[in-house]
């Protein structure tokens, strides 16, 4: 059995931080998602939100994960904003609430990859 080769371009961190997610395009006004980052790189992030979720594969999306200043120092970045597109969706069951059995929170994973434009406050070289 042949060892996976990894072809990220950039490393990823595995952080759990606040994403705002706004479709580009009309409504020029919409409100932003809310998410949580589950996942970071320069190339893109992996991020969970409240479903439904009206976002398509391959759709623009402006994308901004910002780093709360306590993780600052663990991580090559402040703030990560850009363009970029969705790559893909899936649903994602979070766990039961330990007071309901029968509950639990839909959420849909999201992955989106940067443009090459997408703007890192305070990268650093090695990432």
């Amino acid at each position: 059995m042949k060892a996976s080769v990894e072809r990220r371009r950039f490393r990823r961190a595995e952080l759990e931080v606040p994403v705002a997610i706004r479709a580009v395009g009309p409504p020029e006004d919409a409100e932003p998602l809310i998410g949580e980052a589950k996942n970071v790189s320069l190339a893109g992030v992996y991020c969970h939100l409240q479903a439904p979720c009206a976002l398509t594969p391959g759709q623009s999306v402006m994308c901004t994960v910002a780093i709360p200043e306590e993780l600052v120092k663990r991580f090559p970045f402040a703030r990560l904003t850009g363009r970029g597109s969705v790559v893909r969706l899936e649903p994602v069951r979070e766990g039961r609430r330990a007071d309901d059995n029968q509950s639990s929170k839909q959420l849909i994973g999201l992955a989106i990859a940067f443009a090459p434009d997408a703007t890192a406050l305070g990268a650093m070289e090695w990432w």
